[in-house]
């Protein structure tokens, strides 16, 4: 495979983990069974479930109740992903590509790794399962085969994720018509009620009248009811699959904050709190503004400030905002990256950058209605603006 063969196929993968759409926050509760079961058959001290963006390593741990993050160049697991096949270091600190990590050193470092690449039905690896320990080991054929299984296991359950929130988005669409139908309904039930409720309070000359009106009025309470019951079901349907600007900026502070503090980076987030009421789906945002706050955070020195601005501008566009003061790119190269360059990049502290950011980001945009634009001058910094459609 020549480099720029490897550079597509390297892309097609990082777009694949995109397309999950997956919030790294809650994958813990979600995975942390599949963790442990494969520490128990390795009889390790730890299991890993490592998925590697193009930034980034986000980790599932048998350990922890907690998410980790690391820089994707300091992982074990991008080898095991690149050779496309299991891969076993018996010692780490022996291993020329591993000896000068902190992980790996003095007594408490670790030392034995088999990782397993995590390959998806149309054949990307988009990260590993691993295990690890503080001492030599040599794991049997037999168990090596049911962890497999196991790594087998997590991308079946994160593809039926995928196809169920494929599935969920149309429901929604569904629901959404329902909900207008209720809506119809409550204006002519209301006036059915209100006129029970009035000729109820009037004197009768018959008994049966009464009655009848009486039959009326608890009819109509119940198709209330009925259309009420849809609302509320909708409403706790869409909480999970949707956001406000509050809920978007909690969710991008948790996941990008650390990488922030740990280049000393002010990570600051700005949003509109007098548009809080409006919600828009959650579907490829994360994966947008992440790249983009990533792409940030690498071509921004120590100590250098990045902003992100959110908010719901004119005719119901979600605008969201990124702004460095980094060290920027030139027009030339700019447009190069947003059509049809795979060229790679250092970053201001040396991390290897894989030239996918931005052409990740103008794909996803793209994909559901949207625009990106860019704006940027070599050593004054980066803005990048999308703006994506929000359907009332």
């Amino acid at each position: 495979m020549d480099e720029f063969e490897r550079k597509k196929a390297e892309y097609e993968r990082i777009k694949k983990l995109n397309e999950f759409d997956l919030d790294y926050r809650n994958l813990q509760n979600e995975f942390e069974g599949l963790v442990q079961l494969a520490a128990n058959i390795a009889d390790t001290e730890l299991s890993l479930i490592n998925l590697i963006d193009n930034y980034s390593q986000w980790t599932v741990t048998s350990n922890s109740s907690e998410f980790m993050q690391i820089d994707r160049e300091e992982s074990v697991c991008q080898y095991t992903v690149r050779a496309g096949q299991l891969m076993e270091i018996p010692r780490l600190d022996e291993d020329e590509r591993f000896s000068d990590k902190p992980f790996v050193k003095g007594s408490e470092g670790l030392k034995y790794y088999l990782g397993i690449p995590l390959k998806t039905q149309t054949g990307e690896n988009i990260g590993a399962l691993c295990v690890v320990d503080y001492k030599e080991k040599k794991i049997p054929p037999e168990k090596k085969k049911l962890l497999r299984l196991v790594a087998d296991e997590v991308v079946r359950r994160l593809e039926y994720k995928m196809k169920l929130d494929v599935l969920q988005e149309q429901l929604d669409k569904a629901i959404v018509q329902r909900n207008q139908m209720a809506h119809d309904v409550r204006g002519p039930v209301g006036g059915i009620l209100g006129l029970a409720v009035s000729a109820e309070n009037e004197t009768l000359d018959h008994g049966e009248f009464g009655m009848y009106m009486e039959m009326i009025k608890g009819s109509a309470s119940k198709l209330m009811d009925f259309t009420d019951d849809i609302l509320d079901k909708q409403k706790a349907q869409q909480k999970e699959n949707y956001f406000n600007l509050l809920e978007l900026e909690r969710h991008l502070h948790d996941l990008y904050v650390l990488p922030a503090l740990n280049k000393h980076i002010n990570l600051e987030f700005i949003s509109n709190e007098s548009k809080n009421h409006y919600k828009f789906s959650r579907r490829k945002l994360l994966p947008i503004v992440g790249n983009l706050i990533a792409n940030s955070i690498k071509f921004t020195a120590p100590k250098g400030e990045i902003k992100v601005r959110l908010d719901i501008i004119q005719k119901l566009l979600l605008q969201i905002a990124v702004e460095d003061n980094g060290k920027g790119i030139s027009k030339d190269k700019l447009q190069k990256l947003t059509k049809s360059d795979l060229g790679e990049d250092k970053g201001t502290s040396g991390e290897k950058g894989y030239g996918f950011g931005i052409r990740l980001v103008t794909d996803m945009v793209g994909s559901i209605g949207g625009r990106l634009d860019i704006a940027s001058q070599e050593d004054k910094g980066t803005t990048a603006t999308v703006e994506i459609p929000i359907v009332p």
